[in-house]
């Protein structure tokens, strides 16, 4: 299993993206805080992606806030 994306808010993540995705691999993205909205507001956009998960925790660190694991895949065509 490859590793996961830590989402950040540089956007650095999409490429990483992009490129996994090309493989036909599944993806885990982590994001925490304010992060998380622009996380699921792509992924939500992005019509050629099947989400095949989310879950939500409050991080050990409480000051961190929420945070969200999404497993994605690229949709059969």
């Amino acid at each position: 299993m490859a590793k996961p994306i830590f989402c950040d808010k540089n956007g650095v993540w999409k490429e990483e993206l992009k490129k996994r995705l090309e493989r036909k691999e599944d993806v885990t993205l982590l994001a925490l805080g304010e992060t998380r909205g622009d996380v699921l507001a792509y992924v939500n956009s992005r019509r050629d992606l099947d989400i095949i998960s989310v879950h939500t925790r409050y991080m050990k660190d409480k000051s961190k806030g929420i945070g969200i694991k999404i497993k994605v895949c690229k949709k059969p065509q």
